[in-house]
């Protein structure tokens, strides 16, 4: 019996997995290749919108599955694929999602939300977005696809935001508003520091305004929580806007107050940070918002040419780093900051000083090695990929 039962097993999962390949219905390949020419045309980063679309077939007719954020991507692939065979199905779904019921706003109501690639806490880590942040609702599936001013797209589980209709945003968005300015911290049930906490806190987290007490101010969460913060570690919104000029040297300064944060993949927060993160996180300090990820950030700014060495680099310029690719693209995979003294600061294992000079003990042999870019943005706020806080339109009170 010891030896027939393995055999019976290898058996059925061949007898199962030839069921399988016998049921799947084949993709056509013209069909397939329209769809992959709409990708190309209308989605050259598929992080900022979506275009999912697969192709199936169901009693012998094409039907075309998926979500996509582009109407115009599914109009002209409708058009091109009912051209081909007349008979496709359309079931792909336009985002925002109909079934939202318009709750296609948002806020995240977490001190850090984690955000991911795909849903489900197994997949990979794609960014993080801070309490108070305001967010586009997608999609709603066992998790929620959002949108973050960054127009990053990824997933989140539900407790992380707040779902709201346009009415209910535009509430939130018009009260006044406190932003934390410690790096860690808490919120209390009183106005008493050895109360009972309602939450952790972390820099550029953002509270409702409802009221001072005892050197507290009241506040409140997206999802209606009330809270007591120190006075002494918050600004309200309106001076916080203003608190720090973005400058070279102001950039450096606070990138040094992280000094030693360890790395994290997708980390955007006081609390863990990726490259880009670090270089996102240290320009919301300042009240702007940058793209997510250091293949993104290298394509915003004014361009520093490095052609002929490092003299044109100043402190607070963002350093680009990666590889040449066979047919002359850019592959960046590492972005910091310049401080001066051929010397910069970033996020690789944590945030710490390398050096471009060879002499020096802290030499980065493999970073020297491949930086290939900078730019400069104290002066491009307000230019494509780099917002104010003040002027991004998903702060202010919506249509």
């Amino acid at each position: 019996m010891k030896r027939i039962f393995p055999f019976l097993i290898g058996y059925l999962l061949f007898v199962f997995a030839c069921s399988d390949k016998t049921e799947k219905s084949p993709v056509d390949p013209e069909l397939r290749a329209i769809a992959d020419s709409m990708q190309q045309k209308y989605l050259p980063d598929r992080r900022v919108d979506v275009f999912d679309v697969e192709i199936d077939e169901v009693d012998g007719k094409p039907v075309l599955r998926g979500a996509t954020t582009l109407p115009e991507a599914h109009d002209e692939l409708l058009a091109l694929a009912r051209k081909e065979r007349p008979e496709v199905l359309d079931s792909i779904l336009l985002l925002p999602d109909t079934a939202l019921q318009g709750r296609t706003y948002g806020v995240i109501n977490l001190s850090v939300a984690d955000m991911r690639v795909k849903s489900g806490f197994a997949s990979e880590m794609a960014t993080q977005a801070l309490l108070g942040t305001p967010v586009r609702v997608l999609q709603k599936g066992r998790w929620y696809r959002l949108q973050t001013p960054d127009r990053y797209i990824s997933w989140a589980e539900s407790s992380t935001f707040q779902p709201m209709t346009k009415e209910e945003f535009n509430e939130w968005i018009v009260a006044p508003k406190i932003v934390y300015t410690d790096y860690y911290g808490f919120s209390y049930q009183k106005p008493d520091e050895k109360s009972q906490t309602v939450s952790d806190l972390v820099y550029g987290n953002i509270l409702r305004l409802e009221g001072e007490e005892k050197g507290f101010y009241k506040v409140a969460y997206p999802d209606g929580r009330q809270a007591f913060v120190p006075k002494s570690r918050v600004l309200k919104m309106e001076k916080w806007l203003t608190s720090n000029p973005l400058t070279g040297e102001s950039l450096v300064k606070k990138a040094f107050t992280l000094m030693g944060i360890p790395y994290s993949w997708g980390g955007t927060s006081v609390k863990q940070l990726d490259c880009s993160g670090l270089t996102k996180t240290v320009f919301f300090m300042h009240g702007v918002i940058l793209m997510r990820d250091a293949s993104q950030q290298v394509h915003t700014g004014e361009p520093v040419d490095i052609s002929a060495g490092y003299d044109n680099l100043q402190a607070g310029d963002l350093m680009f780093f990666g590889k040449k690719t066979e047919d002359g693209k850019e592959k960046i995979r590492h972005v910091g900051f310049y401080i001066g003294n051929k010397e910069f600061i970033h996020e690789a294992g944590r945030v710490k000083v390398s050096s471009l000079d060879s002499t020096k003990t802290n030499y980065d042999e493999y970073n020297t090695r491949e930086f290939i870019r900078a730019a400069r943005f104290i002066h491009a706020v307000g230019t494509p990929g780099i917002w104010s806080v003040a002027d991004h339109p998903w702060y202010k009170v919506q249509p």
